[in-house]
C-alpha cells in the first residue's frame, strides 16, 4: 500500500469495498484493522463495506421459505432491489364493460348473437353467460331470439367441441364424429418453435372427453388434417348410426403475434391465442374486438417492463461486460401471481387444463432463455448458473382481478472484487483502485501426495496436497503489460500468491473468521506443495522446484451432521417405514435414512452440503461384517456393485420413493436381502436436494403442477453440469462422480420422470420444454404422457462383444418385471395409444418403440467404445458405458409420468420404478461372478491377486428380435 501516496502526502482517509461469495460478519473489522495498520490511520477514518455474491443470501423467507443456509452468513430477509407489484383488471369484467356499452344499440326485434372467448374455467364461464343473458334482456333483446356462447380462450378449439358442440349432439343419436384441423405452416420459414400440427395439439385429449360425454366408442371419433390453412382452424362433422350427417360446424381460433422476448425481438416471433367478443343483431355488428386474457396482460408487462429493468441492473453491475465465470448474475427473481384462469382436472386420468400452470412453465423457461440470449450475445458464452428464478403460481381465484408480485434481488456486486479509495492530506481528490478477485487459478490437477499418522492416535497428523503453478514470484504489474488483465486474473498463478492465500486464511482463522473453511476434526495440519515448471534449458531429469506452505487446522465451528442426529421414521403397524402416497421431501429422506441406518450392514453417510447449504446423504447396503476396517476394492471385486442415484431433476418425485422402498425391502424382506450376498447396493436417493426442497414448497401452493422451476438445481443449471470438474459451482454436482470413483460399479442407474399430463407453454407456440429455439423439436416429443419407459444402448466394437448380450438380457428382465407389476402395462397401453393418436402427425418427433408392452428406446446399432458421444442411455454422469466399458457396463435411466404424482398414481409409477430396480439387481444377483485368484512367488515373499471378469453375463442368451425398433 506504499503506492497510495501522491507526491509524498500522507493518506488521510480510506474506504474499502470487499465483495466475495459469502462475507463473514467479522470481515469488516478484520479489513479495517489490516488497512489501519498498513496506512497508519485511525479505524474511524476507514469506511469498510462488504458484499455477498452467493445466490440465496437475500431470498426467501416465505412462499417459498428457501434460502441459503450458510455456515458463515446468518440469513436475514432484506428488501428487494426492486419490487414490481401490479394489478390486472379481470378480463371478465373488461369483457362485460365492453358489452354494456355495445348493447345500448341493439335494434328491436332482431335476432341477437353474442360470441365470447375468455380464459376462464367452465363454472366461471357459465356465470358470465348468465350475466350476459341478463344484460341483453335488460337491453331489450328477445330471449327467444338470443344466442350466447362463452368459450375458453385457452385451448379454444377444445372448448368449442366440449362446451358448444357436445351439448348439441347429446340428443341427436350421434354414432361417429370427424374433427378436421388446419395445418399451421411457417410460410416465411423463420421459426423453429411452431409445429405444423399445433392445432391438433390444442385439441388434446378431446376425443376421449367426447367419447365419455356422448357415450360412443373412442374408435368412432376421428381426427384428421385438412389439406391447407385457407379456411377455418377446425371443422367437425357428426354422423348417425346409418351414416347420415347430423351436424357440421366450423371454428376459427383468434390469435395475435408477438415477439418471443421483447428485449431480443428478432430471436423468434410467436402466435398466442387471445380472447374476443363479438355482438351482432341481425346483419349489424355492434361489437367485434379483442379481449386480452389476464395471462396476456401479465406477459406484456413482464416482457416490456420487468425483464428490461433486470437487464439494465445486471449490465450495470457488470460494467456492461457480464462474464460467464462471474455467475450467478443475480441472487433471486421471484414472480408470484394470482389470477382468474382455467385451472382444473378434466376427469381423464391425470389430465388437467391450467393456463396458470402453463404460465409458470413459460415464465421459468422463457426467463432462463432470456439470460441464455444475454450470455450468447453479450458475453460470448452460455449463462447456465444465472440465479434463482422462482415463479409461484397460485390456484385460480375465479372472477377476481389478478395480482402480481415480482421481487428482484440483485447481488451486492456484479463480480468478486476489492475496491480501495483514498484521499491524501490537503487533496480533496479521491483516488481509487479496483481489483477483480478471480479464483486462484491452477495449472493442473490438485492431488493428495502424503498423509502422516502417529501410532496410538485416532487423528491424522497432516495431509499434503500438491498444486502446479506457473511462476514463483507474483509479478502482476509486469504481467498485465504483456497480456490482458482479465486473462492474467483467470489463468496465471504463482506460488507467492497461493502461499499468501494460505497465510491470510490462517490469519482470518486466528481472528475468528471462516471457521468452517478448511477446518476438520481429527486433522492437525494441511500441507501445500506448489509445484513450479521445470526452468527453460534445465538439464535432463531436473526436478521441479516445490514451494511449501502449511496451515494449522482447527476443528470446524459447526459439527458435521450425522444421520443419528435425526429421529428415525416410525414403523407402521406392519413393520414398514417407507410410504409412497406422497412425494418424499429432503427432510423426510433424512428421517427415513436414520431408520434405515438402524439395520445391520447399512452405512448412511453425509456427503457435504449443497449450494444452498442443505445436507447430502448416501447409503451403502451390504451384509454385516465383524471387521472393524473393510476394503472397498476388495468388496467391489468379490461382489458386483450397483449405484442407484435418484431425483437428478427434483420435480420428478417417484425415484426417491421407489429407491427408499427398495432399501426397505433389502433390510426387511429375507428373499430380497439374499441379493446382498452377491451385490453391494449404493443408494443416493436425492441428487438435487435444493431443487427437491423447492418442489415440495411449490407443491404446497399448486400441488398438481409439474413444477419445472424445481427441475434444475438452485441456479437454473442442471445439477449434473460440471460434475466431472474438480470444483463445480454446485458442491452436490460432485456426488455422483465421488460415488462412482469410490465403488467403480457394474451398474449406475439414474431414474427420471416427466409430467403426468399435457405440458404446455402458451407463449412459446403452445409447445413444451422450450428452453431455446433449437430445442423445440425435443420439447414436442415430451408434450403428452407416453407411459413408463427407458432407454438401452450397447457397444458395437470388437473389444466388447458381450455388451449387446448384456443389454438384450436386461431388456428381457425389465419387461418381465413390468408384466408382474399390477397396472403398469395397462397404463402404458392407454398412454401410448393416446400418444400415437395425437403425435403420429409429427414425423420428426414421433417414435413408438414398444416392446412387450413397454416403451424401450433401444439403440438400433452399437456404439464404438472409442468414439465420442453416448449410447442414448447416458443420462447420469456422462456415458459411463462408453467411457469406462470395462467397469460400468450397465448405464441406464428411466422416465415415469410423475410430475407431480400422488396417492394411487404415485404408487403405480413408483412401482414401475421399483420393478426396474429389481430387474437390474436380479440380473447381477443371478449372473455368474467369475472371480479369479492367483498366487505368485516374489523375490521376498508371495503375491496374491484377486480379479473379477466384467461384464457379468446372463445365464441364458437373450432373444434378439429380427427387426429392432418395430412395434410388437
Amino acid at each position: 500500500m506504499s503506492e497510495l501516496t501522491t507526491g509524498g502526502k500522507k493518506v488521510s482517509s480510506a474506504s474499502v469495498e470487499v465483495d466475495v461469495d459469502e462475507s463473514d460478519p467479522k470481515l469488516v473489522k478484520f479489513v479495517r484493522d489490516e488497512v489501519a495498520a498498513k496506512l497508519k490511520l485511525k479505524p474511524q477514518d476507514i469506511e469498510v463495506k462488504t458484499g455477498n455474491l452467493h445466490a440465496g443470501t437475500k431470498c426467501c423467507d416465505d412462499s417459498p421459505d428457501l434460502h441459503n443456509v450458510s455456515q458463515i452468513v446468518p440469513f436475514k430477509q432484506p428488501k428487494p432491489t426492486f419490487r414490481d407489484d401490479f394489478a390486472i383488471p379481470w378480463e371478465g369484467k373488461r369483457m362485460l364493460n365492453a358489452v354494456r356499452k355495445a348493447v345500448t344499440g341493439i335494434p328491436k326485434g332482431q335476432p341477437v348473437k353474442l360470441e365470447v372467448r375468455v380464459s376462464e374455467g367452465p363454472e366461471e364461464r357459465e356465470k358470465l353467460k348468465q350475466q350476459l343473458l341478463d344484460l341483453l334482456k335488460q337491453a331489450g333483446s328477445d330471449p327467444a331470439q338470443t344466442e350466447v356462447t362463452v368459450l375458453c380462450t385457452y385451448k379454444s378449439g377444445y372448448s368449442w367441441l366440449v362446451d358448444e358442440i357436445a351439448p348439441m349432439l347429446k340428443t341427436k343419436g350421434v354414432a361417429k364424429i370427424k374433427i378436421d384441423f388446419a395445418p399451421y405452416p411457417d410460410l416465411a420459414k423463420q421459426t423453429t418453435m411452431r409445429s405444423l400440427y399445433r392445432w391438433n395439439q390444442e385439441l388434446f385429449p378431446v376425443d376421449e372427453v367426447l367419447a365419455k360425454d356422448l357415450q360412443i366408442p373412442l374408435k368412432d371419433i376421428e381426427i384428421a388434417k385438412m389439406d391447407d390453412d385457407k379456411g377455418p382452424t377446425y371443422r367437425v362433422h357428426a354422423y348417425s348410426a346409418d351414416g347420415k350427417e347430423i351436424l357440421s360446424r366450423e371454428f376459427t381460433v383468434k390469435t395475435v403475434s408477438r415477439p418471443y422476448n421483447d428485449q431480443f425481438p428478432e430471436y423468434e416471433t410467436v402466435t398466442v391465442e387471445t380472447g374476443w367478443v363479438k355482438l351482432t343483431a341481425g346483419a349489424q355488428t355492434l361489437l367485434d374486438e379483442r379481449v386480452e386474457s389476464d395471462i396476456e396482460m401479465f406477459w406484456d408487462h413482464y416482457q416490456s417492463q420487468t425483464l428490461p429493468k433486470i437487464f439494465k441492473i445486471v449490465m450495470a453491475q457488470n460494467d456492461g461486460k457480464p462474464r460467464v465465470e462471474f455467475q450467478p448474475l443475480f441472487d433471486t427473481l421471484k414472480i408470484s401471481y394470482k389470477m382468474s384462469e382455467p385451472d382444473y382436472q378434466i376427469g381423464i386420468e391425470q389430465e388437467r387444463i391450467s393456463s396458470l400452470e402453463g404460465l409458470q412453465e413459460d415464465t421459468f423457461f422463457n426467463t432462463e432463455n432470456f439470460f441464455y440470449m444475454l450470455g450468447d450475445l453479450l458475453a460470448g458464452g452460455r449463462m447456465d448458473y444465472q440465479g434463482r428464478i422462482i415463479p409461484v403460481s397460485y390456484p385460480s381465484r375465479d372472477g377476481e382481478d389478478g395480482e402480481v408480485h415480482i421481487e428482484f434481488y440483485a447481488k451486492d456486486a456484479g463480480f468478486p472484487k476489492v475496491r480501495l479509495a483514498w484521499k491524501t492530506d490537503g487533496d480533496s481528490t479521491e483516488h481509487e483502485k479496483v481489483r477483480p478477485l478471480a479464483a486462484v487459478p491452477s495449472s493442473g490437477h490438485m492431488r493428495l501426495v502424503a498423509a502422516r499418522l502417529q501410532a496410538g492416535k485416532d487423528s491424522v497428523s497432516s495431509l499434503t496436497w500438491r498444486m502446479p503453478v506457473d511462476f514463483k514470484k507474483y509479478n502482476y504489474n509486469e504481467w498485465i503489460v504483456l497480456a490482458e488483465k482479465s486473462r492474467i486474473d483467470r489463468t496465471i498463478s504463482s506460488s507467492d500468491q497461493a502461499a499468501a492465500q494460505v497465510d491470510w486464511l490462517q490469519k482470518m482463522h486466528a481472528a475468528g473468521l471462516y471457521l468452517d473453511s478448511l477446518t476438520y476434526p481429527r486433522l492437525a495440519n494441511l500441507g501445500f506443495e506448489f509445484e513450479l515448471p521445470v526452468p527453460l534449458n534445465a538439464p535432463e531429469h531436473a526436478k521441479k522446484e516445490i514451494v511449501l506452505s502449511q496451515l494449522a487446522v482447527a476443528p470446524p465451528a459447526t459439527k458435521r451432521p450425522m444421520i443419528a442426529d435425526f429421529k428415525p421414521t416410525p414403523l407402521d403397524s406392519t413393520g414398514h417405514f417407507v410410504q409412497w402416497d406422497n412425494p418424499i421431501s429432503p427432510g423426510d429422506e433424512e428421517h427415513l435414512l436414520s431408520r434405515l441406518s438402524t439395520y445391520p450392514g447399512v452405512d448412511v453417510y453425509w456427503m457435504g452440503r449443497t449450494y444452498l447449504g442443505l445436507n447430502i446423504w448416501a447409503a451403502d447396503m451390504t451384509l454385516p461384517t465383524p471387521s472393524i476396517l473393510t476394503s472397498m476394492p476388495k468388496a467391489t471385486t468379490l461382489k458386483a456393485t450397483i449405484i442407484y442415484s435418484g431425483r437428478q431433476h427434483a420435480n420428478e418425485v417417484s425415484s426417491t420413493s421407489h429407491l427408499m422402498k427398495l432399501s426397505e425391502e433389502l433390510v426387511l424382506d429375507p428373499k430380497r436381502r439374499e441379493s446382498l450376498k452377491k451385490v453391494n447396493v449404493v443408494l443416493h436417493p436425492i441428487t438435487n436436494v435444493d431443487g427437491a426442497e423447492l418442489a415440495i414448497d411449490l407443491a404446497k401452493i399448486a400441488p398438481h403442477n409439474m413444477l419445472h422451476p424445481a427441475y434444475h438445481a438452485s441456479l437454473t443449471a442442471d445439477v449434473v453440469n460440471a460434475q466431472n470438474e474438480e470444483f463445480p459451482v454446485y458442491p452436490e454436482s460432485a456426488t455422483r462422480r465421488l460415488l462412482w470413483n469410490a465403488w467403480l460399479p457394474d451398474a449406475f442407474l439414474n431414474p427420471h420422470g416427466y409430467p403426468t399430463h399435457e405440458w404446455v407453454q402458451p407463449f412459446s407456440e403452445y409447445s413444451s420444454w422450450i428452453t431455446t429455439r433449437t430445442g423445440a423439436e425435443t420439447g414436442r416429443t415430451n408434450w403428452v404422457p407416453r407411459g413408463w419407459f427407458t432407454s438401452l444402448g450397447y457397444l458395437g466394437d470388437d473389444e466388447h462383444p458381450d455388451s449387446r448380450n448384456v443389454t438384450y438380457a436386461l431388456r428381457e428382465k425389465i419387461v418381465g418385471e413390468m408384466a408382474k407389476t399390477p397396472g403398469v402395462l395397462e397404463m402404458n397401453a392407454h398412454e401410448n395409444d393416446r400418444y400415437e393418436r395425437y403425435q403420429h402427425w409429427d414425423e420428426e418427433s414421433y417414435q413408438q418403440p414398444i416392446y412387450k408392452g413397454v416403451r424401450i428406446n433401444m439403440a438400433l446399432k452399437g456404439q464404438d467404445g472409442g468414439a465420442r458421444g453416448n449410447t442414448g442411455a447416458s443420462v447420469g454422469i456422462g456415458g459411463l458405458m462408453v467411457r469406462y466399458p470395462e467397469i460400468t457396463y450397465d448405464d441406464g435411466y428411466t422416465e415415469a409420468p410423475d410430475e407431480t404424482a400422488y396417492g394411487d398414481f404415485l404408487h403405480l409409477v413408483a412401482s414401475a420404478g421399483l420393478a426396474y430396480d429389481h430387474a437390474h439387481l436380479d440380473y447381477l444377483t443371478e449372473g455368474n461372478l467369475k472371480v479369479k485368484r492367483t498366487q505368485k512367488d516374489a523375490a521376498d515373499g508371495v503375491t496374491w491377486q484377486v480379479e473379477r471378469k466384467c461384464p457379468i453375463l446372463p445365464l441364458t442368451p437373450p432373444p434378439v428380435s429380427q427387426a429392432e425398433g418395430v412395434k410388437q
